[in-house]
């Protein structure tokens, strides 16, 4: 019982990595620039294909398909940013359809250019490892390693960089921030960029585990917002916990309850979180 506890638990933290490493990238750009950025599922569809083709049309190492994943979702962010979203600033129900109506057709030009059809990306490295005397992938091993440098990473460009402590300035007053004279556009832009390379990167790195196909951004979307909500919305850290919580939840719920309802276990979490905590474990907003 209790290796089988401890062997969900790990694969927990592992799937709740993922979800924090999408939610990272809507959290910031919620925060920041009041854009419910939901299109982020669609990025997702298209980096996983981007990372997909970059491996298995050429050949070429599994960090390749990282870079092309990254690549895509980062450009495509920064597309519907500076072609769409700059000009609806302001008007908030206008954003949040855009951003829903731009994730819907986005799996839909994956369905029409690539049909609804799964293809099967191999492990980037195989065989498995030794944690804590459980065998375990090392594709998942690898999922949690780089999921876990990007988060310090973030941290520090956030914390520690010139450009992050305007955007963190943005984030706590962007009128009073576009005085000082910060460029709100430029912050806008580069935080856009982020999170589209952060949810094309989740979706290079969970594609071996799964598949890749038209349909493959929708319950991540739906769980990056549980994250969200649930560590509270403009907190680093927050998601990062809050993604743990998930991913550890679902696992374990699935094991000991069913798995039948394992997808239902994050909605319930959302819906407890909204009632009696609402700003979420460490919302600053």
């Amino acid at each position: 019982m209790l290796e089988t506890v401890l062997f969900q638990t790990i694969n927990g933290v592992i799937m709740g990595s993922i979800y924090a490493l999408m939610a990272l990238g809507l959290n910031l750009i919620w925060s920041i620039t009041d854009v419910p950025e939901f299109s982020q599922g669609g990025i997702y569809v298209i980096a996983a294909y981007a990372g997909y083709f970059a491996v298995t049309g050429t050949n070429l190492p599994f960090v390749c398909a990282l870079i092309a994943a990254m690549g895509a979702g980062a450009i495509l962010a920064f597309a519907f940013e500076r072609s769409i979203y700059r000009r609806m600033r302001g008007m908030t129900l206008n954003l949040l359809l855009c951003a829903i109506a731009l994730f819907f057709l986005l799996a839909n030009v994956a369905v029409w250019l690539w049909t609804p059809k799964a293809k099967i990306l191999p492990p980037y490295v195989e065989g498995e490892v030794l944690v804590l005397g459980l065998q375990i992938g090392r594709q998942r091993v690898l999922v949690l390693l780089i999921s876990a440098l990007l988060f310090l990473l973030v941290n520090l460009f956030v914390n520690r960089t010139r450009l992050g402590k305007a955007i963190r300035a943005a984030s706590q007053d962007r009128e009073t921030a576009q005085l000082m004279g910060i460029n709100i556009d430029t912050v806008n832009s580069v935080v856009f960029s982020l999170g589209g390379a952060l949810s094309g990167t989740a979706a290079a790195l969970i594609s071996p585990l799964f598949a890749v196909y038209p349909a493959m951004g929708d319950l991540p979307l739906l769980k990056a917002l549980v994250v969200v909500i649930l560590g509270g919305l403009g907190s680093v850290a927050g998601v990062l916990v809050a993604g743990g919580i998930l991913g550890v939840v679902e696992s374990l719920g699935a094991t000991f309850i069913s798995s039948a309802y394992q997808h239902g276990f994050s909605f319930f979490i959302l819906i407890l979180v909204l009632l009696l905590k609402p700003r979420g474990l460490f919302g600053r907003m």
